[in-house]
């Protein structure tokens, strides 16, 4: 046999007797990056969606250059109650039932002074104040500025500044030149802002409007109700007057939690939408605020809160909140705040969460009456508090 048949006969054998070797599988391809292009559709998609809700949200209700007018049961709210004037403070809208006894002249008669929370207003504590009063309690309730139906405060005027492109044009550039040799400072410089002023809605702004609306309706001393957010207002008021206040009582006050969630209403589209749509607010509130409340009260308290300037009020309120406040250390800064009886009504039935918050403002007022409720955080809505608040008195 030939050298090359022996060859070839030798390679068919080792084929037929040994798997020949595949080729290695291709590695898969690397993933592709995202590029402009495939992010294209996710944005159009999106903008498209913006753009349906701005065409139909001017359509959903009447423009604000002609308002509707106020539900009922708000303008019977509005009747009854008046706008205070108090110089410097912002106006407040102030509600008072004046019982019979009270309106002869009783002087020892109590006296009981509510601050609503953000945006639940004195409108919702309407029941309450007529339960009081039919019991003989002179008792008032006010909106904070901005809330409820209390006017917008004024906007602060902007600081004014000194412009060096201004002070260029008007005296020449030669003018900074010649200063500069004969002085060697630079003649135009910005002047240092000054410092923002207090906005209405912080607490000791508010506190100073509580104080004077008190003398302007003459209540003094009274038994003072905080609800919900007014908490840091109403301690800055009873810090600053404490011979003013006979007795605190809070009813689920928080300086963290506000019951409403006026974030909604920062965010630029959803906030509109969620105002001009009535299921929409409606299912907000018992959602955040309490289960009870019809569609009828639900419709008053949207109107309020689409009156002028009504929306930035409880925003910016929002935004003023003194998260740091520490409860039991205000109770503690005096000897006139160790002294002053408190009581905590605190929803029993709305979450394991706040039940646990009402246990920290138990554990900061050791010494306070502690009673649960079973309505939600507005739990004046659907609850006669007045049975409770009229323990403390």
């Amino acid at each position: 046999m030939a050298p090359a048949d022996a060859r070839a006969a030798a390679d068919g054998a080792s084929d037929e007797g040994t798997p020949a070797h595949a080729p290695p599988p291709r590695p898969p391809p690397p993933p592709r990056p995202l590029s402009l292009a495939s992010a294209l559709p996710f944005w159009l998609y999106l903008a498209v969606a913006v753009s349906l809700l701005a065409l139909l949200l001017p359509r959903i209700s009447p423009s604000s250059s002609s308002p509707a007018p106020l539900p009922p049961l708000l303008h019977g709210h509005l009747a009854s109650g008046s706008v205070l004037k108090v110089d410097p403070a912002p106006g407040l809208f102030a509600v008072t039932s004046r019982p019979a006894a009270a309106a002869g002249g009783d002087s020892t008669a109590h006296r009981v002074l509510i601050l609503p929370g953000l945006a639940a207003g004195s409108f919702s504590f309407r029941r309450v104040l007529s339960s009081l009063s039919s019991r003989g309690i002179l008792a008032a309730a006010l909106d904070l500025p901005g809330q409820g139906l209390a006017p917008a405060p004024p906007a602060a005027p902007a600081p004014a500044r000194t412009s060096a492109l201004r002070e260029i044009m008007d005296r020449g550039i030669f003018h900074a030149f010649e200063h500069l040799v004969q002085t060697g400072e630079v003649p135009y410089q910005e002047e240092p802002a000054a410092p923002p002023a207090l906005s209405p809605h912080a607490p000791a702004e508010v506190a100073a409007a509580v104080a004077r609306a008190v003398e302007a309706l003459g209540l003094a001393p009274v038994h003072l109700v905080l609800h919900d957010s007014s908490l840091v207002a109403g301690a800055a008021f009873v810090s600053a007057n404490p011979s003013a206040v006979r007795s605190v009582t809070l009813v689920d006050a928080t300086a963290s939690f506000p019951a409403f969630p006026a974030a909604v209403f920062d965010v630029p589209v959803l906030g509109k939408l969620v105002l001009r749509v009535p299921a929409l607010f409606r299912g907000l509130v018992r959602l955040c605020c309490v289960r009870g409340m019809g569609a009828e009260e639900a419709e008053a308290h949207r109107a309020a809160m689409r009156g002028e300037g009504k929306t930035h009020g409880v925003i910016e309120a929002w935004k003023a909140m003194n998260h740091s406040f520490q409860l039991g250390e205000w109770r503690g800064s005096s000897d006139e705040l160790r002294r002053l009886p408190m009581m905590v009504l605190w929803s029993g039935s709305w979450s394991d969460m706040w039940i646990d918050e009402g246990k920290k403002v138990a554990a900061a007022l050791p010494d306070a009456k502690f009673v649960y409720h079973s309505g939600g955080r507005w739990p004046q809505v659907s609850d006669d508090l007045s049975l409770p608040i009229n323990c403390i008195l």
